[in-house]
């Protein structure tokens, strides 16, 4: 009878141990919301409307936190995940057939650091931005927001005209890298050719105010919250919100009101044959082959621009060894250069000693080139993050002393983008 209950209670504990591992995943997919019934279409074949953006990128939490219940205003309790997917969802069904944009969607949060882009950047089609939400699975770990925002300046460069970045949060952000500095940066790489907008997934005071400063880095985008973009049904079967919330968004980040129908005008030469006419340009004579602008100017050209960094360190040592200060010299000198750069340092180790203190001994190493660049070339530290991983990301085998060595490093790839 001992050993039956004795069983018994291992059994218990062994089911109880599994139920709590799996606590920090969600993979509530569906919430009881209303979407739009407006005819956006309408809108565009009418002429009152055009197109503003040519490409839009989708950034989705699905850190821990978004596992979070929103509360009985449902006749369930979803989680913030579960809405936010419905809400893209809404938000694809509402845009326009045969939009023509290129888009994107990343998703951000450890189960999804292989691959964060799971769509795009590629030319926008309704079933393949529902695909990518239907992929979208379970949450868990930390809110990397900010380099979710950083990942994106990657997935807009060299796509031509005006995009709209649209995030998907709870605005809970658990990472040191400030995600307002990461969306003034991708502010400051595209100027007005990007907006930012952000949605609030539950009510959570700092992460609201985290979202709005978000939005209000991008300058022309906005922030609203995710109950005004859809209605629900209550637990007594009442309905509150506006249907047509998502419709009001989706007219608001991509359309604009088209000029009116100008009165026919007499035959305008084009004298330098750049596609302006003469009455218009403001750069008469452009050499041919020269891409313009609307007033017939030539149009700067972006230069994408890099600089990578390796150090190796001596075993169980995070000292910089003085053959290693030439290199450093130089990242400081490209980031003097390119002052709104910012970048990340990665430390690694090999796999001699606990995975424990291998992760300790990493971040030391990336801490201390970075501390280096700042003490030595009095570059801000807030431009500068740093990673620990370990002995997880070997570059050489860790089964020679050769390889070893190789793999007791910090790197860093720094990349900008200037205009020529």
């Amino acid at each position: 009878m001992v050993a039956k209950h004795f069983l018994t209670g291992v059994m218990v504990l062994l089911l109880g141990f599994v139920l709590t591992g799996c606590a920090g995943l969600s993979t509530k997919t569906t919430a009881d919301i209303t979407c739009t019934t407006k005819d956006i279409n309408a809108m565009l074949k009418s002429g009152d409307y055009q197109k503003k953006v040519d490409n839009f990128l989708i950034i989705q939490d699905a850190s821990s936190s978004m596992s979070d219940k929103l509360g009985k205003s449902f006749t369930y309790e979803p989680s913030k995940l579960a809405l936010s997917k419905d809400l893209v969802k809404c938000l694809n069904s509402t845009l326009p057939d045969d939009f023509d944009v290129h888009a994107g969607m990343r998703v951000f949060g450890p189960l999804y650091s292989e691959k964060g882009l799971v769509y795009g950047m590629s030319k926008y089609t309704k079933a393949g931005l529902e695909d990518a939400v239907l992929a979208v699975g379970g949450t868990g770990g930390v809110t990397p927001l900010a380099n979710a925002i950083t990942h994106g300046n990657n997935d807009l460069y060299d796509l031509p005209g005006d995009a709209a970045v649209i995030i998907f949060s709870d605005g809970m952000n658990t990472e040191a890298a400030d995600p307002v500095a990461a969306a003034a940066a991708m502010k400051d790489m595209y100027g007005d050719n990007v907006c930012i907008y952000t949605v609030l997934l539950g009510n959570d005071p700092k992460g609201k105010m985290t979202m709005e400063q978000i939005a209000a880095a991008g300058k022309c985008g906005f922030a609203t919250e995710a109950n005004n973009l859809h209605a629900r049904t209550l637990s007594d079967g009442s309905m509150v919100g506006v249907a047509e919330g998502m419709a009001d968004f989706v007219t608001a980040v991509f359309l604009e009101k088209a000029p009116p129908m100008a009165a026919p005008m007499k035959t305008d030469l084009d004298s330098d044959g750049d596609g302006v006419t003469d009455s218009l340009d403001q750069c008469p004579n452009t050499p041919k082959g020269i891409k313009v602008d609307r007033v017939g100017c030539p149009v700067p050209i972006p230069e994408k621009v890099s600089i990578t960094l390796l150090v190796e360190f001596d075993f169980d040592k995070d000292v910089v060894k003085p053959q290693y200060h030439g290199d450093i010299e130089k990242v400081a000198n490209f980031l003097k250069a390119y002052p709104k750069t910012t970048g990340e340092l990665e430390g690694h180790t090999c796999s001699i000693g606990t995975e424990e203190y291998n992760m300790q001994l990493s971040k030391r190493r990336a801490e201390s080139v970075k501390r280096y660049l700042v003490q030595k070339f009095n570059i801000e530290g807030s431009r500068l993050s740093t990673a620990g991983y370990g002995e997880a990301r070997p570059v050489a085998s860790n089964d020679t002393e050769a390889g070893r060595q190789k793999n007791r490093r910090v790197v860093a790839n720094i990349v900008t983008i200037t205009m020529k």
